[in-house]
């Protein structure tokens, strides 16, 4: 019996893979070069009990500054004290309608530069006081939309005239830059329904 004769295997041809593994690394590196991604800080409220604290007690109870967002228009509670215009006792707090006094239907529809004036004023009459506190609360309705949480939260954290805070400085005297600091630590609550 004559052995047949098999065709020689021809080494596998990697050529055509390699030029394409060749163009699509710069590609995905400029990919990866314009996707840009931002993260906002934000915590969540605390839960279980209060653990002790070597710091002294105070007289005063800390600010306690809360943004209700609704539909509606958004309220600042736990800031009547400091707000002239929160109206009667204050227990209520302080509602900003929306803007066409009916319901806030886009980003737009919210009173955002109203919002920014009086928490500014909360923030001026507590700096530098032992109230002061860096912390406010957002408690967002279920039905708010993802971009005004985001806008609340800019809103809320810095004001966007630097010199509404802190007084002029003197000749050859830098701006610190927390100046346009308002209430950098955004705590997101459950909804209020």
């Amino acid at each position: 019996m004559a052995k047949r004769d098999l065709p020689e295997e021809e080494p596998l041809n990697l050529v055509p893979m390699m030029n394409l593994v060749t163009i699509l690394i710069p590609v995905l590196l400029a990919a990866i070069k314009s996707m840009e991604l931002v993260i906002i800080d934000t915590s969540l409220p605390a839960i279980g009990t209060p653990s002790e604290s070597t710091e002294p007690v105070t007289e005063e109870k800390p600010l306690e500054l809360k943004l209700a967002i609704t539909d509606k228009g958004m309220k600042i509670l736990g800031a009547q004290e400091f707000l002239p215009d929160a109206g009667g006792d204050g227990k209520d707090g302080l509602t900003i309608p929306c803007k066409n006094n009916g319901e806030c239907v886009k980003l737009e529809d919210y009173d955002w530069s109203e919002l920014s004036k009086k928490l500014q004023t909360v923030k001026k009459s507590v700096v530098n006081t032992p109230r002061d506190a860096d912390n406010v609360i957002l408690i967002p309705e279920s039905g708010v939309r993802y971009e005004v949480l985001v806008k609340a939260m800019d809103v809320t954290r810095k004001i966007d005239d630097a010199k509404s805070l802190t007084p002029s400085p003197k000749k050859g005297e830098k701006v610190p830059d927390d100046s346009n600091r308002l209430f950098p630590q955004v705590v997101l609550a459950g909804g209020a329904n």
